[in-house]
């Protein structure tokens, strides 16, 4: 079972993020505990921002593209992606962003070359971008 959980306020207790987490604390008893491994993960609003970037890119191409063809397409230019090879052909898929596969580190680092396949293939400035939504 995995769970994932948030910490709240200055008091450190951690609160269930997720439907999923909320019902592994409703299955214990009164005085049961869990036994954690923890993996610091990157932030929601990280998550949020990059595919809200995804998002504007796919609005102002021609013709217009979703959000997870150009998430694809981003993460393949970042070189984040595994090559297989199909009747001789090579096929680049896309690696997962998924929380549960990337540290914040991990993502920190990835994001440094997403943002430059933005720029490079799409000449979006994530900075004037988020300078705009604020």
């Amino acid at each position: 079972m995995k769970g994932w959980f948030a910490r709240v306020g200055s008091t450190g207790f951690l609160v269930p993020a997720c439907k999923a987490s909320s019902e592994i604390v409703g299955r214990l008893g009164a005085g049961e505990g869990l036994v954690m491994s923890v993996k610091k993960v990157r932030s929601l609003s990280w998550h949020n921002m990059y595919f809200g970037c995804c998002r504007a890119i796919g609005q102002n191409c021609e013709p217009e593209r979703d959000e997870d063809s150009i998430d694809a397409e981003l993460r393949i230019r970042a070189g984040h992606f595994d090559v297989m090879f199909v009747e001789g052909h090579e096929i680049r898929v896309p690696k997962r962003i998924a929380f549960d596969k990337l540290s914040a580190d991990e993502w920190a680092n990835l994001w440094r070359k997403l943002d430059y396949a933005m720029q490079e293939g799409f000449g979006f400035d994530f900075e004037a971008w988020k300078r705009r939504a604020a």
